[in-house]
């Protein structure tokens, strides 16, 4: 009983540290009614996934996304394993997630190519709308930093494409269906174009996952989601750990 209580204690002490973390870090629209309401769901299944845990702790360091968000991804790739078409990311830094991605799709044995798209020069197409971002940021990466990564990892189905995406999207994308899209490119103009490329080639069944939704250093990215909203066929889901996530329906 009394190791049961401690642990109980220290699950509701962990989740006050992190959402105190949060709102400090990200202050939301309404702090009162932040500051009263604690989660009471403690359900974490990547500690009982050793595969995810392992590569996770091999892509410290190349990405700047948190575990939910990891775990989220990684868990996606299952669930699109039946629909036709490849992975691609937008947004790459130094390759963390699109290894990750790239891993689950290899162990599910799906057949999906891995596409990874990036400037390696930083954020490009900042606007008005991305008050944090000027242009330029995250441009500590290169195409060999994330090569590297690549074949630590045992990954021989993911393809680099270097440039601004989609101007520079190579000819043999164009004809190539997509099962699921990452798009990681914090700011609006650039988001918004990257959809606007990769929605027609989602197959049905498929999914785009928007990084830093509701964040707010990236609100040109919570506008963009925002305005997805009613886009027909899809349904788009609103996940408060950092995802916006729109599932094509037809």
């Amino acid at each position: 009983m009394a190791s049961k209580l401690a642990r109980s204690i220290q699950s509701v002490l962990a989740r006050s540290i992190f959402w105190s973390r949060r709102r400090f870090l990200e202050p939301t629209l309404d702090p009162a009614y932040d500051s009263v309401i604690l989660p009471a769901a403690t359900y974490s299944p990547w500690l009982q996934d050793a595969e995810f845990r392992r590569v996770r702790a091999l892509i410290e360091g190349h990405t700047l996304v948190d575990v939910y968000r990891c775990w989220e991804l990684w868990h996606l790739v299952r669930q699109v394993a039946d629909v036709p078409g490849d992975i691609l990311e937008v947004g790459v830094w130094r390759g963390g997630t699109a290894a990750l991605m790239a891993v689950r799709a290899k162990m599910l044995g799906c057949g999906a190519g891995i596409h990874l798209c990036d400037t390696f020069e930083g954020v490009v197409k900042t606007t008005r709308a991305d008050a944090h971002y000027t242009g330029g940021e995250h441009s500590d990466t290169s195409v060999q930093i994330v090569e590297t990564l690549l074949k630590q990892l045992g990954i021989d189905r993911a393809t680099i494409h270097a440039g601004i995406f989609p101007e520079s999207a190579p000819p043999q994308l164009e004809g190539t269906p997509l099962r699921m899209a990452h798009i990681d490119v914090d700011v609006y103009e650039s988001g918004r174009q990257s959809f606007e490329w990769i929605w027609p080639r989602v197959s049905p069944g498929g999914v785009v996952i928007f990084d830093d939704f509701g964040f707010s250093t990236t609100r040109g990215i919570t506008t963009l989601c925002n305005e997805l909203q009613e886009l027909p066929m899809s349904t788009l889901l609103q996940n408060l750990n950092g995802h916006a996530i729109i599932v094509k329906t037809g």
